[in-house]
């Protein structure tokens, strides 16, 4: 099965993506702004200035709608740098497919989490949120005295990470 160079690139961004932010929950800069220029260059010299306009188009693709979800607190910085990423290599058509079934995919995993949240089995609930979430407390957890209430309130942040990658399997098909 032959596989793009671009294809190849970005599937190894994603993967190095996948690595640091189920470890340290977080998509570093020294990741993917490498790979964000790697591939304006590689694009520029491949393809010249159009296929580098097209390399541009696919950052923004990839960009902008992850900012708003940024600005709203549904994902992190470096989730909207990455998808940037992303698009420089596989242009604007296939990230925002990915895009799009990420963010179905993440809807999916936090009604799972939603739901094993109703699971009475202490054990399961705990296992499903330390496989596919962390608990952080809330910071909205006190009283009207200002002091915290005893019974805090926690909250679960899931890498963005584990719904993109049922997202690349099933886009698959769309990378150049």
């Amino acid at each position: 099965m032959f596989i793009s160079f671009a294809a190849a690139a970005a599937l190894l961004l994603l993967a190095a993506a996948l690595a640091t932010d189920l470890r340290s929950r977080t998509i570093p800069n020294g990741l993917t702004l490498p790979f964000f220029a790697a591939g304006f260059l590689f694009h520029a010299i491949a393809g010249g200035w159009n296929s580098a306009g097209e390399a541009a188009w696919g950052a923004a693709a990839g960009f902008v709608p992850l900012l708003l979800l940024y600005g709203l607190g549904g994902i992190g910085a470096g989730d909207v740098k990455l998808f940037g990423a992303v698009g420089v290599w596989i242009g604007a058509a296939a990230v925002v497919q990915l895009m799009m079934a990420s963010i179905v995919y993440a809807g999916m995993i936090g009604l799972l989490l939603m739901g094993s949240r109703r699971i009475p089995s202490d054990i399961v609930r705990r296992s499903v949120s330390i496989v596919i979430a962390a608990e952080v407390p809330d910071g909205d957890a006190s009283d009207e005295s200002g002091k915290d209430s005893p019974r805090k309130r926690v909250r679960l942040r899931m890498p963005f990470m584990i719904a993109v990658v049922p997202a690349v399997v099933t886009v698959w098909p769309v990378f150049p």
